[in-house]
Order: C-alpha cells, then structure tokens, then sequence
C-alpha cells in the first residue's frame, strides 16, 4: 500500500527557509538597482559654470558667458544669455542666445566686462 499513499505536505521549516531565502534575494536586486540607479545618477549630471558678465549701458540687463559641464555624457559647451541684473543668473530661466560646442574663445569688450580676456 506504500505506492497509493498521499505526499506529504512540506514542512513549515522549509517553507520559512524558502521565504528568507527570497526575501535576502529580493533585497539584494533591490539594493543593485538602487546602487545603479545612484551610479547612473552622478553619471549624467550636468552644472553650469559662469565665466563672465559684461553689462548693458543702462545697467538692467547682462549678458552672461557660462560653460555646461555634463561629465562624460556630452562634450562641454559655451554659451551666451542675456539676463536681468535684479536677478541671479539661471540657465533654465534665461535660454542662451549662442552656443558653442567645446570650449571656445572669446572676448568680452565694453566698460562693465568682468573679464578681459578668457580662454
């Protein structure tokens, strides 16, 4: 009669030990992503560096030389903006006018340049 007895159900140890086991694994994918996730993160961010402002006559308005530094992702850009004195300068804020791809040379002239010469 040993051929037409039922399987017996597992045991409640190995139904807990299957649980941790999936719970540890379910932790470390999660914790690879988020490793990833931070790695990619720092990867393709992007800062603003500005290198000079030569105001206008009137003195309400600048126009802003600044340089886009995306770590590996792109090649750094230059860029010109023109913006309003009575507020920080932001990229995001006050689109550029003239771009540049790499690093390019120019020369701010009139009285209220900060810079004479950059490079």
């Amino acid at each position: 009669m040993s051929w037409m007895t039922l399987p017996r159900p597992p045991s409640k140890l190995w139904i807990r030990i299957a649980i941790a086991v999936l719970a540890v694994a379910g932790i470390g994918i999660a914790a690879m992503v988020g490793l990833i996730w931070f790695a990619l993160e720092g990867f393709a961010s992007c800062r603003n560096v500005v290198l000079s402002s030569t105001r206008s006559p009137d003195g309400t308005k600048a126009v802003f030389v600044f340089r886009q530094e995306c770590n590996a992702t792109v090649p750094d850009s230059t860029y010109a903006s023109i913006a309003p004195m009575d507020r920080t300068f932001s990229p995001d804020r006050n689109l550029a006018f003239l771009g540049f791809a790499g690093h390019a040379r120019y020369y701010p002239a009139g009285a209220g340049a900060t810079s004479s010469k950059l490079r």
